[in-house]
């Protein structure tokens, strides 16, 4: 087996070669069929005391879990070469010492291209035990591994971005509210940190950790119109402008629009013709209406076949109910004043003393309180767009892994996933150094 064979196979140390003593064979390792390779480390090796040449001590077998190539986990059996140096007047008491591997750490089972790969594997959407099963190790190896290449890289807070957004989801027990907040670099769509709990307690006390001139620094921030974040803003960031989510107010008249949609086919019943037509063209009430079929027709089953294009069914789905048409007309024109960054249109729009439905005040009043916070969104591009992006990954991530036990895994194991994230590209960057063959490094 040449050095070339050695090198594939994730071994990269000189020193080490095939074992003339033994052939390569087949076990069983941690209940796993697994090719055991046969190796031998021995070389001269100077005393650290006094410096002369150790004498050969018989050898330590050692083994040794590496990559798995050709579907079969590889475990490298090393005879490590064993050395002392006797009491002598140049060095008072027996110096004893065994061989070491360049690429295993002291006292280790695992190879380093072992933990550096199951590490790069946590980017991807798999289970810890899928990722175990591959690389012959436990899940916990797995997590330990993530956890010792992330205290090399905690955050520190000496500085923040000058445009930031947030937004919470749900992380189940770790919080009080059962929510966690996601933090986010929005020009660079980069993931600053994932923040325990939502609350203002837990959020003042997170970001009073940045110096005062951090938080000066920053510029705008992006959220959605949750209320209790106002004036926590205000008192953390004195110079940030408060940017709306174009998306949460859009989805705020959505919601409303369904919400009456639903209270008229309820209205109507289950079982009559139109309550059957509300519950299955919905989708066309909630569409923009700029986006709607105006030409060709198509046979529609809940108006007796007849050929008819989307707009002219959504026009009968509307005359069933002046409620409908009245929260129908202002979702759309609320659509067309953000898709414009009209602010006067806006205004005029959310200052009309038109009948609306109940549902829909409710949401006249809470975007009339968050105006001018909306009116800053039509002035920049930046939106909870990335964020939101984000937090659906999270849900994967969530779903994947059948939950998490304890906050810091659950934040890792995000972290490593988001390939933005301050974690994932140091993590990556480090173990691109890592892993170069030997010989390039002392190049």
């Amino acid at each position: 087996m040449d050095n070339c064979t050695l090198d594939r196979l994730g071994i990269k140390d000189p020193r080490l070669i095939e074992d003339p003593k033994l052939e390569d064979q087949y076990k069983i390792y941690n209940n796993q069929p697994a090719r055991f390779i046969h190796l031998l480390q021995t070389y001269s090796c100077l005393c650290p005391k006094c410096g002369q040449t150790m004498r050969k001590n018989g050898f330590k077998t050692v083994h040794i879990v590496g990559l798995p190539s050709g579907g079969v986990l590889n475990v490298f059996s090393i005879r490590k070469q064993k050395f002392i140096c006797p009491a002598s007047p140049d060095c008072p008491k027996i110096v004893t010492k065994i061989a070491d591997v360049q690429d295993v750490e002291p006292n280790a089972q695992i190879s380093k291209d072992v933990k550096y790969h199951s590490i790069m594997q946590l980017n991807n959407n798999r289970t810890q035990a899928d990722i175990a099963e591959e690389h012959g190790i436990s899940t916990m190896s797995v997590m330990r591994f993530g956890q010792e290449m992330a205290s090399y890289f905690k955050p520190k807070y000496t500085w923040l971005p000058q445009d930031i957004a947030f937004d919470d989801f749900k992380s189940g027990k770790f919080a009080k509210s059962g929510m966690s907040i996601l933090l986010m670099d929005i020009a660079q769509h980069r993931t600053l940190d994932i923040i325990r709990s939502r609350t203002n307690t837990y959020l003042r006390s997170y970001f009073y950790q940045y110096p005062r001139k951090a938080r000066l620094a920053v510029q705008t921030v992006t959220v959605d119109l949750y209320s209790p974040y106002r004036p926590l803003i205000k008192e953390l960031f004195p110079n940030a402008l408060i940017i709306a989510d174009r998306f949460h107010t859009v989805v705020q008249a959505y919601r409303g629009l369904n919400s009456v949609r639903i209270s008229v086919m309820k209205q109507y019943g289950a079982k009559s013709h139109e309550g059957r037509a509300l519950k299955r063209l919905w989708k066309l009430l909630m569409k923009d209406s700029n986006k709607l079929e105006y030409v060709e027709r198509k046979k529609r089953i809940n108006f007796r076949g007849d050929l008819l294009t989307d707009s002219e069914v959504v026009d009968r789905l509307l005359k069933m109910s002046p409620e409908l048409a009245q929260a129908y007309k202002y979702y759309q024109e609320l659509l067309l004043a953000v898709h414009r960054k009209d602010a006067v249109l806006l205004k005029e729009l959310l200052n009309e003393t038109q009948e609306l439905p109940e549902v829909m005040k409710k949401v006249n009043k809470t975007l009339l309180e968050h105006f001018d916070e909306i009116v800053n969104s039509f002035k920049t591009s930046y939106s909870n767009g990335p964020v939101e992006g984000t937090n659906n990954k999270i849900k994967v991530i969530k779903k994947t892994a059948y939950g998490f036990r304890n906050f810091a895994n659950f934040r890792l194991r995000i972290l490593l996933a988001l390939k933005t994230s301050f974690l994932s590209r140091n993590m990556r960057r480090e173990i691109k150094k890592a892993t170069r063959p030997i010989q390039e490094q002392a190049a």
